[in-house]
Parts: structure tokens; sequence; C-alpha cells
């Protein structure tokens, strides 16, 4: 799986990339830090610098990078993400444009995400309407909802899927 790490701004590089480096290792053959060109990021990071660095655009730069592969787009931010769901977002993907858990019934978490080169051609037009988050793009996918209870197989939703830990 490839993996591409959103870094949004100077104040979301995480002071720690021990739990990113785990996971990004465990579950990722190959990764990039997407961020704007003036955010710092460790040495030796591959990065891919983008502007601007809303969601969606992000999203974009990351299929492309990708090479028609699925790709898990992973917020810096989080705290303490699952390798192992990481994993399984992957096993089920087949037969949807994107896998998105949910840290509760109401609430997804679209930025540890798979998505497919299917998304493409909506994230243009959503960027084209001036839409830059990517929950303004799931109802136009078809989208495999990881509801809390297969999340809960993983650990505690609000732990691994948020920034809070």
């Amino acid at each position: 799986m490839r993996a591409a790490v959103l870094v949004a701004d100077a104040a979301a590089v995480p002071e720690d990339w021990g739990p990113l480096t785990n996971m990004l290792e465990a579950a990722c053959e190959e990764y990039v830090v997407l961020c704007a060109a003036e955010v710092q990021i460790p040495a030796g990071r591959p990065r891919r610098n983008i502007e601007p660095s809303d969601e969606l655009t992000a999203l974009k730069q990351a299929l492309v990078w990708s090479r028609r592969e699925p790709v898990l787009l992973i917020s810096a931010e989080l705290a303490a993400p699952s390798a192992e769901l990481a994993r399984y977002l992957e096993y089920v993907k087949a037969g949807y444009d994107a896998v998105v858990p949910m840290i509760d019934q109401q609430t997804c978490q679209p930025l540890f995400a798979i998505y497919t080169l299917a998304c493409l051609s909506h994230i243009n037009s959503a960027l084209l309407s001036g839409k830059f988050a990517i929950n303004d793009l799931l109802d136009e996918l078809a989208v495999r909802y990881v509801d809390p209870s297969e999340v809960a197989k993983f650990g505690e939703a609000a732990v691994i899927l948020s920034s809070d830990g």
C-alpha cells in the first residue's frame, strides 16, 4: 500500500514522528509527505510540496503520486495511527472509490482513509466549485464506511483516529 501524509500547516508538524513512522513502516511499502514548501519536516522524509495545502488538493496530489494505485491519505496530526486498521481498510476496498473509518456513528475520519483513482474527477469538480474539504466530496463517491464496531477491533476509535491520542 502507498500512503500520503498530509501536513496541513507548520502547526500540524508532529513533534514526535515515532507513532506515524511505526505505522507507515508496518503497513506501507512507500509513502510521501505532502506539505507547503515552507513547512519544515525531518530530513530524509520523501516530500511533495503542495500549494494550497487543503485536504482535496492533498488528496489529488496523493492520487497523482500513487501512479494509479489506491492511496492511504493520513493526517500527520493523528496521535496513534494503527497499521492494522490501515491494512484492514486496504483489505475491504474492493468495489469502492473510498474506504473511510468511523470514529462514532455520526463522525467519519477522512484523513485516515483509502482513496482510489476513481475519486480524481470528483475532486477536480469539487475544487472548481470552491470546495476544499474531503467531507464535501464523500456524497459523490462509492464509500465503504468502516463502522465503529469494526474499528474497535484495532483499538479505540477515539484514540487511533484523532489528534488527541
